[in-house]
């Protein structure tokens, strides 16, 4: 009888490792963080969870990006409660990926026109 319990011990706990595996599903985040501009305090929390979901290298860019948006909604706002709520209207619904995706983007097109610009200068200057 000793020996049957013991054949049979391993799967008297199936049950609860696969009650374990189905918690851990549920609780696992599928995606980046969200953010959530529908106030200032979750604005707040979001872009902070959204920071971790980025590595040192694009996190730099996440950074120079938002301070970008804020100086954009600086220069349109009257009052600081408007910025701020400028600030999260502009950020709400996007993740940090994202924003370092369209930074990348952004670059890009800046980059490419500054390299035009200076050869246009460079044909003026041989035209002297």
């Amino acid at each position: 009888m000793v020996e049957n319990a013991r054949r049979t011990s391993p799967l008297r706990f199936a049950p609860l490792l696969i009650a374990y595996a189905l918690l851990g599903a549920c609780n696992r985040n599928d995606g980046p963080t969200v953010i959530d501009g529908s106030s200032q305090a979750a604005f707040e929390q979001s872009l902070q969870a959204a920071r971790r979901d980025v590595g040192p290298k694009d996190r730099l860019k996440l950074e120079a990006a938002i301070r970008e948006h804020q100086a954009r909604m600086f220069a349109k706002a009257d009052n600081r409660q408007e910025y701020e709520r400028l600030v999260r209207q502009g950020m709400d619904g996007l993740t940090a990926p994202a924003i370092v995706r369209q930074f990348d983007k952004d670059v890009d097109r800046v980059s490419g026109k500054a390299a035009d610009a200076v050869f246009d200068a460079k044909r003026a200057l041989k035209e002297l």
